[in-house]
This record gives structure tokens, C-alpha cells and sequence, in this order.
């Protein structure tokens, strides 16, 4: 008897099968989007992002949306949050048998009958916005059962689905870590700088005090600085260093990187679980200020004060090298990413007496300017021989002479202790200098410092660290407005200050006078902030300028459609922002979905068979109130 051919389906039905197994067979877990192809990451677990590390992977779609997602594991709804940002539309499904819990956010919509239960219960509620917790027998899933479709909904920056796996705190964990062949990489991480701080007054690289940077050379497959890097004291490591996978041009985290100092591991990293409550750690684990400076992402081998993440399997002595002999000593940095790619970066830190003398040029800061390193100040002015060879510091009502700590490009350098005193002023070089430093904030502790511009209260856990406070009040007669400096916005901030301004300007209109950050006293974002009286109180977790501004312009709204299947307008707020919206169509309440990336709303309708008919009022209102009306009637 003759057998028949196979057909062309049923091979490519055998194909497919066996190419899912071939990708899933590692892992208890399946891909949840485009399963058994090859996917890209545009964001992987643990990367530095603004103020926080990134919580899963980011999975490119090609720049479009709509794209079918799947449930990674048998288990259930536990949760489905809808928010105009953040995570935008997000699902989260438990898996029992693991005790984690799956996350899908900035979505574009869900599948129909999880999509029923949200609208019925935003309807009942009034609200877009919305947070539900199904009971564990309303949405059983399992393992690649579609749940939802890809979008770019929420505070992404283009279409793409964000992963997560958490166990069963609720950590984020590495989804890498188990093994989706999916995602290929066979590129090891790449090293941009490799940085080295001084961590005292006493301390030198390369006969200097501050932060140096330096650019390693690839040969043997390895990085490598040319020659050895002269310290003394109190030393700290940091590497600025990236990840790639194959097929895409994205700059990844690295989870893995160890320290070795003369074959002794003194630091080691992994960053594969990161609680949400320790997030805002990334700020003193990333170098904050060479960031704002100079966009680094220079990662610090050693653990500053006030970091409790707990990534450091290893840290001998916090991972601080104290160097202090005329020995050379070599370091070794590995890199390792997710999939086993390794790359070392190699130096010597050669020990050296400082000599109290460099005869270079230095990128630290301008003369006649002060610069605060930890503890110590840092200063600098034009030498001549007529000068003299002292500083004149005063502090705590004395006089003390300080000696230069080196002398650079014509320029005598000066460091001071400030554990010793606040300096009032400073005589050096004929220059008089005036640091302002006010006031020494120490950490988890409360503290309340009263001005007659403003008043400002710290709680226990506001800072990271001592802080070295400074304060001014500016009255820009140019624009006719005042700013209020707080601190340096290069010392970052764990939680909030509570700020209490004290206006010398008259804002007859309090009720739609607000503070707003102040960059470069050009680019305002929205604060808020509650008035009693004549002085106003806010909240925020960044230092900076700040000022009053008065928003008396209403929102825009622009209608896009406005019929019987379709409601769509733009609306806009040029100063405060939106606050909330509302559509109403004979008094009954319309659901508008809402992305404030376009400015856009639109209408998602309780039933569609029955039109939308009647009065329609569109009301928009911004942070301050001021409120735009739209009304038409639709037939």
C-alpha cells in the first residue's frame, strides 16, 4: 500500500511544534510574546533607569501594537491596574505552583472577557483609572493562553510589552534567569570608563583630590588601562559599563560584575532581585553627581553610605581600597551578563605618597568656586609669590590657616575638613570666598531648619547621607519672579522634604498659584503645594529651584470624532498639566480612555450596540482648576 505525501500544512504544523519545544523546553516558563522565535530586548532586569532599576525586560514588537500575549504559566488573575501612566494598562497573573506572580504592562487592551470585567466595574465606578483584584476562580489561565495584546500605553516610550517575574514577595527577579532561548546573546558586556574617586581629605589619584576618569583599550578580547593609576588612602572604584544582545543596538544592564584586588574578591555584584521599596537606592549606588554632570551611569564597586540594596554578595570593607604602601596592585573587574558573556576589565593601582605638587591641567571645577566631596570642601585660586602659602578659613568664631594640598596648572588647591566647622568665609589668594554652606543635616535623623525666605523639615528617612546644606532666595527682576534654591540637585534624596515658602511678591490669585521646579530658571514642571495664608507649603524629593507661578489659562480641547460610535478629542494643558477629565452624554457617564503621551482621549462605549445620543458636555480641568467646556449635540 502506497502512503500518501504529508502536506505542506501538516509539516509546518510538526515545524511549529517542535520549534516551540526546542525554545521552551529549558524553562518553566513560557515566552509570552511571539513564543518560539527570536525576540529583542529593548530594556533588560536591573538596568539604571532616572531613579530606579529597571524591574523586567522590555520586549521590542517591531514598533507596532496589537500583538497577542500570553500567559507564561498556569495560574490567575490576581490583579489588573489601569493608569494614565506608570504601567499604563498592566495584568498581573499568579502561578501557584511556583509562588510568583507574571507581570504585562503598557498594554493596548486585554482579551474580551477580562476586558468585559474591567469596563463593567469603570462604568460602575466612574473612573478610567482603576485597580481591581479578581477572585482566583474568576480568570483561570494557563501556560500560553492569550490574556492580552501588546500597546504603548502609560510612560513608555514606544510600543513594547514590559515583562516581569516576582517571586513571591513580590521582588522582581530576572525572567532571563530561566532560560528563554527566545532572546539570544553571544556579546559580552562593554566597558565605557573606568572611574576612581578619592573618599577623604587625605587621598590622591594621580597626586589630585576628586573623581578621575579614565578610558580602558580593548586587546586579547579584554579591556585594559595603558598604565598604572597612582593612589593614595581611602579609594573607591566605579565602571561605567553596558550590555548588548544580538540583532539590536540597545544599552542593557549588566547583573554580574566582581572586583578582585590582588587575587582577593573584594567586591561582588549581582542584581537579580530588586524590591520596589529599595528602588530609589540606585541614586547612591550610581554615582549621582558625575550623572547629572556628565551623563554617566558609573556604578560604584563600593557601598556609599547610605545604600542598604542588598546586591553586594560580597564587600570586604564596604568594597573601599585603602592604599597606603608604594606597592603596585592589580585589579581585575569581571563582567558576566545573563546569558554567560564575560569580559574583563584589567589595571595596576600603583601606590604613591602625594607630592604635594601636579604640574597638569585639572576638569574639576573653576577657580574661585567650591566643590563638597563627602565631607571635605574643596577649593582653588591663582598663586603668585605675593599671596602667601595659607588659606584663612573661618569657622566656629576662630581663624585657622589651612596649607595648599597641591598646586595645579598656576592654581594653589585647598581641602577642608567640614566635620571640623562650616566655613563662614574663606581669605585665599587675595580672594575672599563665601561658601554658604549653612547648615550640616545629618541622616536619619529629624531635623528643622527655619530661613525668612523658607522653612524646611527633614524626617528620619529623607536623607542618604550628611548633607551640607545651602539656601538663596533670588528675586529675578527681569522676569518679575522669585526662585528659591534648595540645596544642590546633585546630592540626591531617599524620600521627601516638607517646604514651607514665605513669598516676598503679591499673587492676588492664590487659588491658581502653584510652586514649580525650576531648571536653569527656564523649564518649569508642576510641584503643587497647599497655601495658608501667605506662604505656601509642598513636598519633594529633589533639591533645586523652585518658584510660584500663576496658571490662569484653561485647558484646550480639539474633537477629533463625535458621533453615534466615536468620541475623540485632543485635550491639552499648557502650564499645570491636566488634573482629570469627564464625558457625559444626557447626563449618563462615557468611558474615555486616556494617553497623555498624544494628548488624546477616546471613547470606549458600555454596550456597542447602542449609539451614543444626546447632549454631550466634555469638561477638562488642570492641576489648578481652571476648566474647559465642550458641549454639542449628538443625533
Amino acid at each position: 500500500m502506497r502512503l500518501n505525501k504529508p502536506s505542506v500544512t501538516y509539516i509546518f504544523l510538526v515545524f511549529v511544534f517542535l520549534s516551540l519545544l526546542a525554545f521552551n523546553s529549558d524553562s518553566p516558563y513560557y515566552f509570552p510574546i511571539n513564543p518560539g522565535q527570536a525576540n529583542y530586548l529593548a530594556g533588560s532586569m536591573g538596568e539604571l533607569r532616572g531613579s530606579h532599576f529597571h524591574g523586567g525586560i522590555d520586549v521590542k514588537t517591531g514598533g507596532r501594537t496589537g500583538l497577542e500575549i500570553y500567559s507564561t504559566a498556569d495560574g490567575y488573575v490576581s490583579r489588573i491596574k489601569i493608569q494614565s501612566g506608570g504601567y499604563g494598562n498592566a495584568l498581573y497573573i499568579y502561578h501557584p505552583k511556583y509562588g510568583t506572580t507574571s507581570v504585562y504592562a503598557h498594554l493596548e487592551s486585554y482579551r474580551d472577557d477580562i476586558a468585559a470585567y474591567i469596563r463593567s466595574h469603570q462604568y460602575q465606578k466612574e473612573t478610567f483609572e482603576i485597580e481591581l483584584f479578581p477572585g482566583k476562580d474568576q480568570f483561570q489561565v494557563k501556560r500560553g493562553e492569550l490574556v492580552a495584546y501588546s500597546g504603548n500605553s502609560g510612560s513608555s516610550s514606544g510600543p513594547h510589552l514590559h515583562f516581569e517575574i516576582r517571586d513571591s514577595r513580590q521582588r522582581p527577579i530576572n525572567p532571563l534567569d530561566f532560560g528563554f532561548s527566545e532572546i539570544r546573546d553571544n556579546i559580552a558586556p562593554v566597558v565605557r570608563y573606568i572611574g576612581i574617586r578619592t573618599l577623604d581629605h587625605n587621598s590622591r589619584v594621580n597626586d589630585q583630590f576628586g573623581t578621575f576618569e579614565f578610558d580602558p583599550y580593548m586587546a586579547g578580547g579584554n579591556y585594559h588601562i595603558s598604565r598604572p593609576i597612582e593612589v593614595h588612602g581611602k579609594i573607591g572604584v566605579m565602571i561605567d559599563c553596558y550590555d548588548q544582545l544580538n540583532g539590536v543596538p540597545n544599552r542593557n544592564g549588566v547583573p554580574k560584575i566582581k572586583m578582585t584586588v590582588d587575587d582577593t574578591i573584594v567586591t561582588d555584584i549581582l542584581i537579580n532581585e530588586i524590591p520596589f521599596s529599595k528602588n530609589r537606592n540606585l541614586l547612591v549606588y550610581r554615582d549621582h553627581k558625575m550623572r547629572v554632570r556628565k551623563r554617566r551611569n558609573y556604578q560604584k564597586m563600593y557601598v556609599e553610605d547610605g545604600n542598604t540594596l542588598n546586591i553586594f554578595q560580597k564587600s570586604i570593607d564596604k568594597g573601599i581600597l585603602h592604599i597606603n604602601d608604594t606597592l603596585d596592585h592589580k585589579v581585575r573587574i569581571d563582567l558576566t551578563d545573563a546569558y554567560g558573556n564575560t569580559r574583563q576589565v584589567n589595571f595596576v593601582l600603583r601606590g604613591a605618597k602625594p607630592t604635594n605638587q601636579f604640574f597638569g591641567k585639572t576638569d574639576i571645577f573653576e577657580p574661585n568656586r567650591y566643590e563638597v566631596y563627602e565631607n571635605t570642601l574643596m577649593f582653588m585660586a591663582k598663586r603668585n609669590e605675593g599671596n602667601g602659602y595659607f588659606a584663612e578659613v573661618f569657622a566656629n568664631r576662630l581663624k585657622y590657616d589651612l596649607n595648599t594640598a597641591y598646586q595645579v596648572d598656576g592654581y594653589a588647591v585647598y581641602l577642608w575638613d567640614l566635620t571640623i566647622g562650616i566655613p563662614d568665609s574663606i581669605q585665599v589668594c587675595g580672594v575672599t570666598l563665601k561658601p554658604g554652606i549653612e547648615m550640616m543635616v545629618p541622616s536619619e535623623t529629624e531635623f528643622s531648619y527655619y530661613q525668612p525666605h523658607m522653612d524646611i523639615q527633614f524626617f528620619k528617612t529623607t536623607l542618604f547621607d550628611t548633607l551640607y546644606l545651602k539656601t538663596d532666595y533670588i528675586d529675578e527682576l527681569e522676569s518679575d519672579r522669585e526662585y528659591f534654591e534648595i540645596g544642590d540637585q546633585e546630592v540626591p534624596l531617599r524620600k521627601n522634604i516638607k517646604v514651607k515658602l514665605k513669598p516676598k511678591k503679591d499673587y492676588p490669585d492664590k487659588t491658581r498659584t502653584r510652586v514649580y521646579s525650576a531648571y536653569n530658571h527656564r523649564s518649569f514642571s508642576y510641584t503643587g503645594g497647599d497655601w495658608q495664608g501667605d506662604q505656601i507649603t509642598f513636598y519633594t524629593r529633589d533639591l533645586g529651584a523652585y518658584t510660584l507661578l500663576t496658571d490662569s489659562v484653561a485647558p484646550t480641547i480639539r474633537m477629533v470624532a463625535n458621533n453615534r460610535n466615536n468620541i475623540m478629542a485632543y485635550i491639552k494643558d499648557e502650564l499645570s498639566g491636566i488634573k482629570d477629565f469627564e464625558v457625559r452624554i444626557d447626563g449618563e457617564w462615557v468611558l474615555m480612555n486616556y494617553d497623555y503621551k498624544r494628548n488624546l482621549i477616546w471613547s470606549e462605549k458600555r454596550n456597542e450596540e447602542t449609539p451614543f445620543k444626546g447632549e454631550m458636555v466634555i469638561k477638562v480641568r488642570d492641576q489648578v482648576n481652571n476648566t474647559k467646556t465642550y458641549s454639542t449635540t449628538i443625533y
